[in-house]
């Protein structure tokens, strides 16, 4: 009896702290979506031709959107940006 009382504890533990883990990583990044959107994070955009040579790459403080294979931002020059390819996003 008393062993089935330590598994069952045991198995609530544990999921217990799998909810936890699972809710602290979400809170995590709504957090930094919101940081991203009020002041921005430092980020890396590259864009690579077919044969994964850099083309060019931008330094932003901004959001970006990514839709499909392109993506858009305002580079740190205020100034619209949209590309369209193979491209790496880094947070710095």
């Amino acid at each position: 009896m008393k062993d089935k009382t330590f598994i069952i504890i045991g198995i609530v533990c544990a999921v217990a702290c799998v909810v936890i883990w699972a809710r602290m990583n979400s809170t995590r990044q709504t957090l930094k979506g919101i940081t991203s959107r009020v002041s921005g994070l430092e980020r890396k955009v590259t864009l690579f031709d077919a044969n994964g040579k850099p083309i060019r790459s931008w330094d932003i403080n901004s959001t970006y959107r990514a839709d499909g294979t392109g993506i858009d931002f305002i580079d740190k020059n205020e100034k619209f940006v949209a590309i369209n390819g193979t491209f790496i996003v880094e947070e710095k």
